[in-house]
């Protein structure tokens, strides 16, 4: 047997390992209905129903984890710990960090001085590029 299949064998039990990490630990964290969380980003920050959704869905497909789990008062540190391997949860946040800096450059906007701390925050901030891009 080669190197290579090794090597595939390897990346195929990272990944079940990764998957199966995320399984055990995702109960953990509860459940948010799609009316529990724009009433609770609302109290937060005054932003349209349809973009606090799609920012939601945006940031849980970055993190690979599904969008019922997230809150708009989660800080993203705090989710690392659900979002399976290390590497998975810094590449979906540098992939975040990305797309936010090209919406705001897109928009004409100054990206902000440092990275927004909770879900809520960064939705803001995905919710005021959005709407800046659509105004030019």
């Amino acid at each position: 047997m080669g190197t290579a299949f090794w090597l595939i064998i390897g990346g195929i039990g990272v990944a079940t390992a990764s998957f199966l990490l995320k399984k055990w630990k995702l109960p953990r964290l509860p459940d948010v209905s799609d009316e529990q969380f724009l009433r609770l980003h609302k109290i937060m920050f005054d932003t349209s129903e349809t973009r606090i959704l799609e920012g939601r869905h945006f940031v849980a497909r970055h993190l690979g984890l599904p969008d019922s789990k997230l809150s708009p008062e989660q800080e993203f540190q705090w989710l690392a710990q659900f979002t399976g391997f290390a590497t998975e949860y810094e590449v979906g946040m540098g992939d975040l960090e990305d797309e936010l800096n090209e919406m705001c450059t897109d928009a004409g906007l100054k990206m902000p001085a440092s990275f927004p701390a909770t879900v809520g925050e960064l939705i803001h901030e995905i919710a005021k590029a959005k709407d800046a891009s659509q105004i030019e």
